[in-house]
């Protein structure tokens, strides 16, 4: 399960300025999105980066350019990051902390103001859900949550993405979803949201979603873009096996099946992708006639309203490279990989990237595909993400996440960053231009 997932969405202006007990304000319009990271050393929450709407949760309104503890945090067990804001949570606790940008009630406490003037907060506030939370995901500007196996949602709800049937500007307190389309909501196992859109896995492997469809990141029916304000089952095309774990990228969704033997070992997996693939996300070649436009003759339009495998690996033994773990940025997707009965204590686990390159979030320095395509701007096939000195893969990874343009992995219990770094949300200083920004991994200071 990904506990920090990541989404983005096309610019838009918000009025409004803030303001704290000291008098910083926050800028009129938000046109800086998912600029900031998180991360977990020994269970304490760290962050990094854009801190425009405090959502760094230091007391602040300052970038980082150095990973910092948040604000009066205890032991956390995950987390998730919007485009300004950012929550955690403990799976001992009924609520999730939420700090940052809140003008649409995405921090889920009431007591917050939502008024131009003060819809911010520096530090953490509670969201109150029920006991025990297990799961958070963190839109554009709405959020989610699981607890005692119900799914509540809350903040921008335009696009419907709180899913509680309705379509409004906002949603201030956490809504819990109730039965909808066939089945209960109260056996949720994770959530994943997207820029505008929201996703849902059961225990029994079913995935659900809603909110904005313009994509096909919903995927109920290939035949509609209609968005929903109601969850909405996917078809996700599973043979023998059920889908584990789900993420969402800005526009695009992906969930994990996985098949195991009367042993419960894997004997085979596919990860299926939908919604956008304009720079080949998704694993397809964006040209490809296969896939519709949104625009006529631009393929950076490509998107699908049906479940494409995204990557499958049809038969698995104790040797056979799998997907440990997934997660998604706004436009580019990380895998986790090791041998099917490795536990990556010895240092094998490495890291696979597909999708915008632009700014180095592969982590592959811009080299040339498997089939010696140029990945300069993006890359449809999956490249490998090499070490810190640019030459072999990175290995020893345990864990990885992915923000916006930029993606983060564990190695050794530390963490490494590469991809955008103008707000300094890799952890290091911010560099003079574009091509400053590191397309191999460099260390996160300040750990």
């Amino acid at each position: 399960m990904s506990y920090i997932c990541a989404g983005l969405l096309t610019a838009a202006a918000v009025s409004g300025c803030g303001g704290s007990k000291k008098n910083e304000t926050i800028p009129t319009t938000v046109a800086i999105f998912n600029a900031h990271s998180l991360i977990f050393r020994n269970n304490t929450a760290m962050t990094m980066g854009y801190n425009a709407f405090g959502q760094l949760g230091d007391n602040s309104l300052e970038n980082r350019a150095v990973a910092t503890k948040v604000f009066g945090l205890g032991h956390m067990t995950g987390g998730a990051v919007g485009a300004e804001h950012t929550l955690a949570f403990s799976n001992h606790t009924s609520v999730v902390m939420a700090w940052g940008y809140n003008a649409y009630g995405q921090l889920g406490d009431p007591a917050i103001s939502t008024s131009v003037n003060t819809a911010f907060s520096s530090t953490p506030v509670k969201a109150q859900l029920e006991r025990p939370v297990t799961d958070v995901a963190a839109g554009g500007f709405h959020s989610l949550g699981v607890a005692n196996g119900s799914i509540y949602a809350w903040g921008n709800n335009d696009y419907g993405q709180v899913g509680n049937g309705a379509f409004s500007p906002k949603q201030t307190t956490p809504a819990k979803l109730t039965n909808y389309t066939e089945a209960s909501l109260n056996s949720a196992k994770a959530v994943a949201a997207g820029g505008y859109h929201s996703a849902a896995l059961l225990n029994n492997g079913t995935v659900y979603a809603w909110g904005d469809n313009s994509y096909g990141q919903l995927a109920f029916s290939p035949n509609t873009t209609a968005k929903s304000s109601i969850p909405m089952k996917v078809p996700v095309p599973v043979t023998t096996g059920q889908v584990e774990a789900i993420a969402a990228g800005g526009k695009f969704t992906l969930a994990l099946e996985v098949v195991r033997d009367a042993f419960n070992k894997i004997i085979g997996q596919t990860l299926w992708g939908w919604g956008f693939d304009g720079v080949g996300q998704l694993g397809i070649d964006p040209a490809s006639a296969t896939l519709p436009k949104r625009q006529a003759g631009k393929n950076d339009t490509a998107y699908t309203r049906t479940p494409v495998a995204v990557r499958s690996i049809p038969t698995a033994d104790g040797t056979t490279i799998v997907i440990k773990k997934f997660v998604a940025g706004t436009d580019h997707i990380l895998l986790l990989l090791g041998a099917r009965d490795n536990d990556g204590s010895d240092g094998s686990w490495t890291v696979k990237a597909v999708g915008y390159n632009y700014f180095g979030q592969l982590g592959n320095n811009m080299g040339l595909s498997p089939t010696n395509k140029s990945t300069e701007i993006s890359s449809f096939e999956f490249v490998n993400t090499l070490n810190t000195s640019g030459t072999p893969d990175l290995t020893g990874v345990t864990d990885i996440a992915a923000f916006g343009q930029h993606s983060l992995a564990k190695v050794g219990g530390v963490w490494y960053g590469w991809g955008n770094n103008d707000m300094g949300q890799l952890g290091n200083p911010v560099p003079t231009s574009s091509a400053g920004n590191p397309k191999i991994p460099v260390l996160v200071q300040g750990q």
